[in-house]
């Protein structure tokens, strides 16, 4: 579970910010569907959703926790490559020179197995500039603690960091060279970024296959899929394997006189034949006769013949039930983009009242109609706005004095009117009249 995640000059953040996911005492509003009661007694939200306008920063925050969560797994094997071979370089931000020489630093607060752990590190490009580790029982204590080539080692809690700290190289996490060396509590830190969601709804194709293989292999799962998209008017989704057009070579080579070409293709053919054949889906959909009964069901090619929409949902649904079922955190940025209003307001539901494993889900989003006091707790709502000099900050509507925000408010239709900022704002601007069709 995660209770707080915190970065800071990345991107567009220049100065540290904090999302929390820790519910505000004072407010009870929608405590039976969207809190978790954790075993010590801490409440955390479900999920938070994020506002702003565009170019604000909302796709910049998920995107650092993909950075943190892919060097926290990677740094180990990323060190033994060259900077821009690296498929996740560091990019601090860009528009004040006062951080070219402070490092980006990035912490997250979370509970693995019953136990609150406190995780963080500062870096530069090539430098692990500070690295640490607290975990919680009755009180915070340190496992180890790091300022470039100095490190601290709890050696009553922390023993598994006491004879490799010599050997960590200096762009490398400790934490990641010690999971690489079986730590047991490194791993569980380490195991805990890799079961973190973190997924963009604009582009599918990191959970796609996931989906898809998951429909083919969990008959569980695909009963799950299969409820779910009722609404869809689709009778049942199948799986089936890639269909390879096969050539006949004799009949090519009495046909074609180049033998070069013919040899190609049977080379061509002969590799094809051993590569694993790719999964892709069928949706069956109602078929009726002239007077409107049911006959029978066909099938429809799912890429080419289903809506954008249809696909983002379908494919959505595999890092949505593995969340749900494994109690995970997910991270989607775009989460509404090109889905219906009433379809994100059902997901987002199911979400809340059907979650028994204390899963959590914060999204990136510009819909406003589900901006509401029937689905959102105003702690669950937050907002990323650019100021002046071109940073991005991040707020929530939790923050707000109860005067002038309460949980009875229009949140969707005061946020539209600029109450709370983070909204686009236009100019009546002649000059673009005048560009486009001339001076009158």
């Amino acid at each position: 579970m995660l209770l707080e995640y915190s970065f800071g000059n990345y991107l567009s953040f220049k100065e540290p910010v904090t999302l929390s996911m820790v519910a505000m005492k004072s407010f009870k509003e929608l405590e039976e569907t969207n809190v978790i009661e954790t075993d010590s007694g801490l409440k955390l939200l479900k999920s938070a959703v994020m506002y702003g306008n565009n170019g604000s920063g909302k796709s910049n925050l998920v995107n650092s926790v993909f950075f943190m969560k892919k060097l926290v797994i990677g740094s180990f094997r990323d060190a033994l490559l060259e900077e821009e071979e690296r498929k996740f370089p560091l990019v601090k931000f860009l528009l004040n020179s006062e951080s070219d020489t402070v490092p980006a630093e990035f912490e997250t607060v979370f509970i693995a197995d019953g136990i609150k752990y406190r995780y963080g590190f500062e870096i530069e490009a090539e430098e692990i500039v500070s690295e640490w580790l607290f975990h919680t029982t009755s009180k915070e204590v340190p496992l180890f603690t790091r300022e470039k080539e100095a490190f601290y080692i709890n050696k009553s809690s922390f023993g598994e960091g006491l004879k490799f700290k010599k050997n960590t190289k200096d762009n490398v996490l400790f934490l990641t060279y010690l999971a690489h060396n079986n730590g047991e509590i490194s791993n569980r830190i380490v195991n805990w970024f890799k079961d973190l969601n973190v997924i963009s709804g604009l582009q599918d194709v990191s959970y796609k296959t996931y989906t898809v293989s998951r429909l083919k292999e969990d008959a569980e799962f695909g009963k799950w899929v299969n409820a779910f998209i009722e609404f869809l008017e689709i009778s049942r989704i199948t799986t089936t394997e890639e269909e390879f057009s096969e050539i006949d070579i004799e009949k090519l080579r009495a046909q074609e006189k180049d033998e070069e070409l013919v040899n190609l293709l049977s080379s061509v053919q002969k590799i094809q034949a051993r590569q694993p054949k790719k999964d892709h889906l069928i949706t069956w959909h109602k078929r009726y006769n002239k007077d409107n009964l049911l006959t029978d069901t066909v099938p429809f090619n799912f890429e080419t013949q289903e809506s954008e929409g249809t696909k983002k949902l379908i494919h959505l649904l595999g890092p949505v039930y593995n969340t749900l079922k494994n109690g995970k955190v997910l991270f989607v940025d775009e989460l509404d983009s090109r889905l219906h209003t009433n379809l994100i307001k059902h997901l987002i539901t199911f979400f809340h009242r059907h979650n028994h494993t204390r899963a959590q889900l914060i999204s990136a989003v510009h819909d406003t109609s589900i901006l509401s006091k029937d689905i959102f707790r105003r702690d669950q709502i937050w907002f990323i706005e650019k100021d002046q000099f071109g940073a991005s900050g991040l707020y929530s509507l939790g923050d707000f004095k109860s005067a002038r925000v309460r949980n009875k408010s229009a949140f969707n239709k005061n946020y539209v009117q600029g109450k709370y900022g983070a909204i686009p704002y236009f100019a009546e601007n002649e000059k673009l009249t005048e560009l486009l069709y001339g001076e009158e």
